[in-house]
């Protein structure tokens, strides 16, 4: 994918909108942010202003625990791609979330106050030795010094070369903590808005948080050992997608053991025909059926909003290894490929009391026939209305089963979609989880090539009712601000 060197929007606004960013209050910012859009200030300067102001003025390392990461960066992404085919109440009320979350985390002690500086760059005798030293760096935890490494990467290898390399590092962390790859994806993402100058930031902070907790690299070292043995240290002999291989390699996956899932992958690429491409479409539907085979985690739990992410965390993090493919070497493809396998073996594991993963167990999956069934009567503007009435009810059963009811009337996604979209706006509790998992299935929904893509968007639902109503005050904030400036003629 090409990046563009300089940004879209006017820079001198966005320096300015940032500015204002970094004075702004939770209580202030959705009204101010309203003001801005109905003076004519661009979509585009205000997503800008706010993923910029996260990635200089907020501490995005993990030091504490896995997954502890400025969700105003890793969301901001997610939430901009989702707007884009949203009628424009829904997309400002995506923006002001954005924006409230950006200002809530320089508010957070966890988070600020701080400002990334500058970094001069080290260079050693050779690239391959800098690379080998920054990967050592990042593996110790080194996180300043794998800053100082990257910047001088920066000054001498490819584009390309560098972006594989980022990447690849974090394949190496993401089956303890799936930000280490869903941090440079997004971010990449973001620099199609953002250009390679002002964006490059963002990179940054994605190899300080590969380095910034302790990770089980043994996934990675083996799929790294079957890169090897099964001779794919040249790339899969197989490039091309091959949609009708999706579910029955879906199916193989399910059905093989978990321990038995990696070298499966490894085997498909090197023995079966399959590419990368279809390899890791494959491990995301068999975790899409997966996750609807966990039980919701109470939201009286220890924890419980890390918990219950856990799991679904498997699906957003696949969606953005297959997006990966399309930055990376014939080489890193495989490994990826590879790594889906080692994130199956996983699989949507519920994180404990102590912070550790719980192994998978199935349960009976959503949604359940009878569910179904109880709602053959309804039409398909009548299941949208009975979606709306039981979300905030944080009951999957009814949710996955109207969606179910919904497909098999073979009614247009679209309005669904757009439902479930203006829903995930409506709660700021959650670090925008529900708007980037959302993202995350709408996306791999419409490029699924077969009828169960559907289940993509009862994964999406099935989450986003265990968040929907949990807390609304900056919805409600966002809500009035946007009914004020615009005297209710917004839609």
């Amino acid at each position: 994918m090409k990046i563009p060197d300089r940004m879209q929007a006017d820079e001198a606004m966005v320096d300015d909108l940032i500015a204002w960013l970094r004075g702004a209050t939770c209580e202030r910012v959705m009204d101010e942010a309203a003001r801005y859009l109905a003076a004519g200030v661009g979509e585009e300067a205000l997503w800008a202003a706010s993923v910029l102001t996260a990635a200089h003025y907020v501490n995005n390392q993990a030091h504490n625990l896995m997954g502890f990461v400025s969700h105003a960066m890793v969301g901001a992404e997610d939430a901009r791609q989702l707007a884009r085919t949203q009628p424009p109440r829904t997309r400002y009320l995506l923006l002001l979330q954005s924006l409230h979350q950006t200002v809530a985390d320089l508010h957070d002690p966890s988070f600020s106050p701080y400002h990334l500086l500058p970094f001069w760059p080290i260079h050693e005798a050779g690239d391959e030795e800098s690379i080998a030293w920054l990967r050592r760096d990042v593996r110790m935890g080194e996180y300043s010094r794998a800053d100082h490494r990257f910047v001088g990467l920066a000054e001498r290898l490819p584009r390309l070369a560098l972006v594989d390399l980022l990447l690849d590092i974090g394949l190496e962390g993401m089956v303890t903590d799936d930000h280490t790859l869903i941090s440079p994806v997004l971010s990449l993402g973001m620099m199609e808005l953002l250009g390679w100058e002002r964006g490059f930031d963002l990179l940054r902070w994605a190899v300080r948080y590969s380095a910034s907790f302790p990770i089980n690299f043994a996934p990675y070292d083996r799929s790294v050992e079957y890169l090897r043995f099964y001779g794919l240290e040249a790339g899969a002999p197989t490039t091309a997608f091959q949609p009708e291989r999706v579910q029955p390699l879906s199916g193989r996956f399910l059905a093989a053991d978990a321990a038995a899932r990696p070298e499966l992958a490894a085997r498909l690429l090197a023995e079966e025909g399959c590419s990368p491409a279809t390899l890791v479409a494959a491990a995301s539907r068999a975790a899409c059926a997966m996750y609807l085979m966990v039980e919701p985690v109470p939201h009286a739990d220890f924890d419980a909003i890390s918990r219950e992410v856990a799991p679904i965390h498997i699906g957003n993090c696949l969606r953005l290894l297959a997006t990966a493919l399309n930055y990376l070497t014939p080489r890193t493809q495989a490994l990826a490929a590879l790594q889906a396998g080692s994130v199956l073996e996983r699989g949507p594991t519920v994180i404990s009391p102590d912070f550790r993963f719980v192994p998978f167990e199935p349960a009976r999956p959503y949604p359940y026939a009878e569910d179904v069934a109880a709602l053959a009567s309804y039409g398909a503007p009548d299941l949208l209305d009975y979606l709306r009435e039981v979300m905030p009810h944080h009951d999957g059963r009814r949710v996955t089963a109207a969606i179910r009811a919904y497909a098999d009337q073979g009614a247009a996604a679209e309005p669904l979609i757009a439902l479930l979209t203006e829903l995930a706006c409506t709660d700021h509790g959650t670090l925008m989880h529900n708007v980037k998992h959302l993202n995350s299935m709408v996306i791999e929904f419409r490029r699924a090539p077969d009828p169960d893509r559907w289940l993509y968007l009862m994964q999406g639902a099935r989450f986003l009712s265990w968040y929907c109503g949990l807390t609304t005050g900056a919805f409600e904030r966002a809500d009035a601000a946007l009914r004020e400036h615009y005297a209710d003629s917004i839609t």
